[in-house]
């Protein structure tokens, strides 16, 4: 056992022969057209990404805001976040995110107006 945990101390790369190759069984899927699924009429954005600072909020309650548009500045290495879709700023308050610990964190709360404009996209072609 001790020669087996000895191998791990090394600085040693392990190749891995093998891999999961499953069929590829397009020809379930490439006849099939892909269908545009419908809005939410709710998003709720936090503002914490990753386990990095959170962005600056731009947004406040009430506010209408467009698809793309920014709702945080980025600090620093950071990006802003961005609105899924057009619609109002209903809240900006704490809400339990998709974590194991399911702890809340502040987040901008999207009421969809159900029109997903978008904002301006200069330099887009």
């Amino acid at each position: 056992m001790l020669k087996l945990f000895s191998a791990f101390r090394k600085e040693k790369i392990w190749d891995f022969d093998g891999g999961i190759h499953p069929p590829e069984m397009k020809s379930q899927s490439n006849g099939t057209p892909l269908r545009q699924i419908p809005l939410a009429t709710r998003y709720v954005m936090p503002l914490k990404q990753h386990i990095g600072a959170e962005g600056e909020l731009c947004v406040k309650e009430g506010d209408s805001v467009l698809r793309g548009q920014p709702l945080t500045f980025g600090r620093g290495r950071m990006l802003p976040i961005h609105a899924p879709t057009s619609g109002k700023v209903v809240a900006v308050a704490p809400h339990t995110v998709a974590h194991p610990s399911a702890l809340s964190e502040l987040s901008v709360i999207i009421e969809a107006d159900g029109e997903d404009r978008w904002i301006d996209r200069a330099g887009w072609s």
